[in-house]
């Protein structure tokens, strides 16, 4: 009598269903993260358009619409960020950072950016810090912050009345303990509907929320708590809720940390010394941190809690650097910023904030701000500090002023030579690289601003080029670096590859000054630049969200709106038409390294004619063909796009 045959799986089949798991699992993390990140790219260009619509002032209806607008865009990103945090802690792609956080700052911090979902309702935030628990802790700031605002956000949807608290206490303190010795405990306590326990122990998990009902009537993903859970289990912590039914809820964490000593020198703190700051902050301890921490690094500071006050102060004498709040008792440090880079062009600033919104930070990258997050570390704001002191100096250049701008794209070229004609600034450009490193040898020129992405030889062989002449000769010869690239703007990364600055495309007319101004090659004033009037044009497109081309963008990088601008625009037509011509080829063809290099060359062209459509989809196209994505359906919109542009100039 045989056996009869089992159906026991083998190792083989265990480790093939293993890795089919894994393989989905990565899938749809990989799925996720893609389609949050494809989302918050438009996104955040209409967040921004919608903050201009503001900045213009428009009538009270059309204010209250973007406003309103604005808010939902606002509420549209924080879904898409929770989605992608989400699709990394299930990849196990999440990492956490380890930095000095003011806790008193953090906790008021929040308070003030909450205040603003308070919406009308008769809601005090309040905040109870403990006297024994450390001014200073260790811990991932952003990360803490999230999961605190998260927790707020949460007790505010349901409490229409009383107060929402954030109370932080000292568990333990062990100093004989190996570090992290220290264990804090933050609780947000509010007066709300509260809920049964066994409903509220179900709220950690994904997607879920405590009654059907209440996605209906107070919104949201169910994400938020699971993402906190898993937030703080990775900081070594616990998390949990105590509530009952119409007696509130106290959401509590608690996580091991260290103290750090608010009069410890560290040794690799950065060196101030010299540097003066205006500081612009109207909350009382968060101001008195600032001065703190930045005359511990030998900055000399001066402190003000309004705009007025500011604004008076930057008139009246010379700073390096300002750190301006957004959220001020008499106006937005957005406007004063603006008001700063009129009067005093080489003075760095720093927007200092406890807003984490992405349409502001797009608005001031493309103003050449630093935008840093409260609550900034003390090495972390002592660094800002530094980099926007670095472009605070004029630099004088000794020998040849003359500019070279290498760039492969002749919109670019076309708009760039008009800004520079606008400023009074004479330049020679060139094709590629090569051709960049031949003209350097004539000695003619004084600076270099070279394009990244070219073709024969590109940016990063370039600057790689020149350093090697530079340690050859005994000299440093200043370079621009010219890109799209966000990331290539930080000053660790430029400076890493060797470049003195960075300039990011498509470039506004007042960036564009401001960095000549400071390498001594625009020799003016701190007045406008002054330029002949020209009549303007009464048929140009309009700036909504329909037009193929974004006027105020024009007019950014322009500085008008004109004949002579048309002319230029009108150029671009035919010049695109054979990289469009090239993409159709490639994409046909299947030919991924063409289909980049044309999608990159027409990402740069487009946007600098202000087709901001176009050139998104350009963008698009470039990542799928580097990632061997699909791109039928781009190219196809791409066609269309360009189309519309081509009949939209033509109607000029």
């Amino acid at each position: 009598m045989t056996d009869k045959p089992t159906n026991k799986p083998t190792i083989k089949d265990l480790e093939r269903a293993v890795e089919q798991a894994d393989a989905l699992a990565e899938q749809k993390s990989n799925f996720l993260a893609t389609m949050s990140h494809e989302i918050r790219t438009p996104m955040q260009s209409i967040y921004g358009l919608l903050e201009l619509i503001e900045y213009e002032k428009p009538d009270s209806n059309i204010l209250t619409m973007a406003q309103t607008a604005k808010h939902s865009a606002s509420g549209l990103l924080e879904i898409l960020d929770d989605i992608l945090d989400f699709a990394k802690m299930d990849a196990d792609k999440m990492e956490l950072d380890f930095f000095e956080v003011p806790i008193r700052t953090l906790a008021r911090g929040i308070n003030e950016a909450m205040a603003v979902k308070v919406h009308g309702k008769k809601v005090e935030l309040l905040d109870d810090i403990h006297e024994d628990v450390p001014f200073v802790m260790i811990g991932d700031p952003k990360r803490l912050r999230q999961i605190i605002m998260n927790l707020m956000g949460n007790a505010l949807k349901f409490t229409s009345e009383g107060n929402v608290t954030i109370r932080i206490t000292k568990v333990s303190n062990n100093k004989d303990l190996p570090a992290p010795n220290l264990i804090l405990r933050f609780e947000i306590i509010d007066t709300g509907l509260g809920m049964k326990q066994e409903i509220a122990d179900k709220l950690f998990s994904p997607f879920t929320q405590a009654d059907s009902s209440t996605s209906r009537k107070f919104g949201g993903t169910g994400l938020g708590l699971s993402i906190c859970k898993k937030l703080v289990e990775m900081m070594g912590g616990q998390i949990g809720v105590i509530s009952a039914e119409g007696k509130g809820s106290t959401f509590w964490f608690e996580i091991p940390t260290e103290e750090v000593s608010t009069d410890a020198q560290a040794v690799d703190m950065p060196d101030l010394e010299g540097i003066s700051v205006l500081s612009v902050e109207d909350h009382p301890m968060g101001a008195k941190e600032i001065v703190k921490s930045l005359r511990s690094m030998g900055a000399t500071v001066e402190s003000c809690p309004t705009y007025a006050e500011g604004l008076d102060l930057m008139q009246r004498r010379p700073f390096d650097v300002g750190i301006i709040d957004q959220g001020l008792p008499d106006g937005l440090g957005l406007d004063l910023i603006r008001e700063i880079m009129e009067e005093r062009p080489f003075m760095g600033l720093i927007m200092y904030t406890v807003r984490d919104d992405a349409g502001l930070q797009h608005t001031l990258q493309t103003l050449g701000v630093n935008y840093l997050t409260k609550p900034a570390s003390r090495i972390g704001l002592g660094e800002a500090v530094k980099d926007a002191a670095s472009k605070a100096t004029k630099i004088e250049i000794t020998g040849p002023t003359k500019l070279l701008i290498a760039e492969d794209t002749e919109t670019v070229r076309n708009v760039l030579q008009k800004q520079l004609e606008t400023l009074g600034v004479d330049a020679t450009f060139v094709e590629n690289g090569a051709l960049a490193l031949e003209a350097l040898k004539t000695g003619e020129y004084g600076i270099l601003f070279t394009d990244l992405h070219m073709p024969e030889v590109d940016g990063y062989d370039v600057i790689k080029a020149i350093r090697e002449e530079d340690e050859r000769l005994n000299r440093h010869f200043p370079v621009i670096a010219l890109t799209a690239d966000v990331q290539m703007a930080q000053r660790q990364v430029y400076m890493g590859h060797g470049f003195d600055e960075c300039l990011l495309k498509p470039v506004s007319l007042g960036q564009f000054r401001r960095l000549l101004m400071r390498w001594g090659l625009l020799k003016g004033t701190t007045s406008k630049p002054t330029t002949t009037p020209k009549k303007e044009t009464t048929d140009a497109p309009s700036s909504s969200s329909s037009s193929a081309i974004d006027k105020n963008a024009v007019i950014a990088q322009m500085g008008s709106w004109d004949d002579s601008i048309i002319e230029i625009l009108k150029m671009f037509p035919d010049m695109a038409q054979s990289i469009v011509d090239q993409i159709n080829t490639a994409a046909n063809e299947k030919d991924m390294h063409n289909l980049a290099e044309a999608a990159h060359s027409l990402k740069g062209a487009a946007r600098s004619a202000g087709a901001n459509t176009l050139g998104d989809f350009a963008a698009k196209l470039q990542t799928a063909a580097e990632t061997n994505q699909k791109f039928k359906d781009i190219v196809k919109s791409a066609n269309e796009e360009f189309q519309r542009v081509k009949e939209e100039i033509k109607a000029l």
